[in-house]
């Protein structure tokens, strides 16, 4: 069935125009009827837009014919994928589904990294000393809260804020929308100048804006900022039973799709995307693995989480993850207030 662009808008309008709470309801469970045709494609893309249009910020009514191009690609591929046998983890029709790698990729995956300056201005972290549990999961300990934190300053003092993540984009000066320097955000930002509260600034847009922050805005400040020893999974995960550990990995179209399971690639080491390393554990069928937190929403995997195959070959780990690990240190529970240093943001 061909449709024409007038005709998919119009299409795209009606289904837009049903109430979203009784799109929740919709079943985006697809079979291969639902690929046998563009009618029918077009009718799972239907529903699929009914319950991700408003998430989704790819969405453009005047670029309807590409979007469903997209659609249709990776519906088929995550049909075909979660039909192969022995994998650990399957793929499903999320938010990102009517894009293709390249805009993922562009849109949500851009740290900036410079390993050299990296490696160079953070000290190496301590080694512990002694054995660290089988599994471990912060999440279990009080400290992710369900969209942002400064987690060492719970584990330091007991108490879990929600800090500015608008501020850290408008002020720091070290990424926009599109990616940003982890290392230099740590260093240069957290422990330097420190992060305000997020009742304290502006609500998050999505979008860099002049910065706003005020003298006398409560903040939060690092003592100083560590890394992991490089390609060292004993070191990473010795250091995520510490606290959660900030890391750097590869993504690709798997990952841009991923629902379920133990990640285990494929993937390489071009590592562009920043993750939170919160926990690690083992499956009953002993498959080891990393338990990381992403930023892209609850929508996304396993309520905004992945379980990467941990103890592999390679020292580098899946995806680069034991590559470029790093986290902030804080000893006291004082929070600052911004006086003197505003003039610097």
């Amino acid at each position: 069935m061909k449709k024409t662009t007038l005709s998919l808008v119009v299409g795209l309008w009606a289904v837009l125009l049903v109430a979203t709470a009784a799109a929740q309801d919709v079943d985006l469970t697809m079979t291969d009827k639902d690929l046998e045709s563009e009618e029918s494609m077009w009718n799972l893309y239907e529903r699929w837009c009914s319950v991700y249009y408003a998430s989704s910020s790819s969405r453009d009514l005047g670029d309807v014919e590409s979007r469903f191009e997209a659609f249709k690609a990776n519906a088929r591929y995550v049909s075909e994928f979660n039909k192969k046998e022995g994998m650990t983890y399957e793929l499903g029709l999320n938010k990102f589904a009517d894009m293709t790698l390249d805009e993922f990729v562009a849109m949500y995956a851009g740290a900036k990294l410079d390993a050299a300056v990296l490696l160079a201005s953070i000290p190496e972290a301590e080694e512990v000393v002694g054995d660290v549990p089988t599994a471990w999961d912060w999440r279990q300990h009080g400290i992710i809260t369900p969209v942002k934190s400064l987690y060492t300053y719970a584990i330091a003092t007991g108490k879990l804020y929600t800090l500015s993540e608008q501020q850290v984009l408008d002020c720091s000066g070290d990424g926009d929308c599109v990616g940003g320097n982890p290392s230099k955000v740590l260093t240069d930002f957290a422990v330097k100048k420190g992060i305000a509260l997020s009742q304290y600034y502006p609500a998050y847009s999505a979008a860099k804006q002049a910065c706003r922050t005020a003298a006398g805005t409560p903040v939060v400040k690092m003592d100083c900022a560590v890394w992991v020893p490089s390609s060292n999974e004993v070191a990473l995960k010795q250091s995520v039973y510490k606290q959660p550990v900030s890391v750097l990995i590869e993504t690709n179209s798997n990952f841009q799709l991923y629902r379920q399971g133990v990640y285990n690639g494929p993937c390489g080491t071009s590592v562009s995307h920043t993750v939170i390393a919160v926990g690690y554990g083992v499956t009953q069928d002993n498959i080891k693995y990393w338990t990381v937190r992403n930023s892209w929403g609850p929508g996304w995997g396993e309520s905004g989480y992945i379980r990467m195959k941990r103890d592999i070959a390679v020292k580098e780990e899946l995806c680069g993850i034991a590559m470029y690990g790093m986290y902030p240190i804080k000893r006291t529970a004082a929070i600052s207030s911004i006086v003197d240093v505003v003039a610097s943001y």
